[in-house]
């Protein structure tokens, strides 16, 4: 039965991180997936680096046809040259606490005005700048006007693209991936050589055990057992609140 410490990549605090610093922690990375087509070619769809990112980054996402140009939709919002006036044809993404809705007029200080004439239809990528009697934003990009009509498709679509993606960057990483079933969790009993590093305090980690029965192994050597041992921090502590359970 193979013994693995962790699922999480990266650092992780011990208990006595005081006294001991942080604990490196495995490389490996196990996966139980439910299906295999999951990682099967063409499954993960991906949006371009630079529209993920776009997305990612935006808090105000809208379809709009630029209205006018080095203006500005409300008093407040200084104009320059950089500033356009957008008539909304469709919001796509918003915090909740920004009142903004098909027809209204939003001012976005653009990158490059050039790219922006009068009548010019585009997905805008912004960041809230002003707001007051309407909504003034900045832009971080923005979409080709062929484009436009698909930007509500693509915003939905890009988290679990971005997911896809960083699924894809953990597999490449990994020593292990393999699909299997969780059929045990204990306590784990802590060595009597190691006891004196895993003090009880506040933000201990309470060690548990996890036993994966291995179904396949998608990547790595082949296992002489089919268990693996999980061991992962059961304590939802902010120290291990970010570490997977089992």
């Amino acid at each position: 039965m193979k013994r693995i410490r962790t699922v999480v990549t990266g650092e992780v605090p011990r208990e006595d991180a005081g006294k001991q610093g942080r604990m490196n922690t495995s490389r490996f990375f196990l996966a139980a997936i439910l299906s295999l087509s999951l990682l099967a070619p063409g499954a993960l769809p991906q949006a371009t680096n630079s529209q993920a990112a776009l997305i990612k980054q935006s808090k105000i996402t809208f379809v709009g046809t630029v209205s006018q140009v080095a203006a500005t939709s409300f008093a407040g919002v200084p104009k320059s040259a950089q500033t356009i006036v957008v008539r909304v044809d469709s919001v796509l993404k918003k915090p909740a606490a920004v009142s903004l809705k098909k027809g209204d007029t939003v001012t976005v200080e653009v990158k490059d005005p050039a790219a922006f004439p009068e009548g010019m239809q585009a997905t805008f990528y912004t960041e809230g700048w002003i707001f007051g009697s309407g909504v003034a934003v900045k832009e971080l990009g923005h979409a080709a006007p062929s484009a436009a009509d698909t930007g509500a498709k693509t915003v939905e679509q890009v988290p679990s693209e971005i997911s896809d993606q960083d699924l894809q960057r953990l597999i490449a990483a990994s020593d292990y991936v393999v699909i299997g079933r969780i059929t045990d969790v204990h306590p784990w009993k802590v060595p009597k050589s190691a006891a004196p590093r895993y003090r009880t305090s506040e933000h201990s980690a309470s060690w548990q055990e996890a036993v994966l029965q291995v179904q396949s192994v998608l990547k790595g050597p082949k296992l002489k057992r089919n268990k693996i041992v999980l061991r992962f921090p059961l304590s939802r502590d902010v120290a291990w609140v970010s570490a997977p359970k089992f």
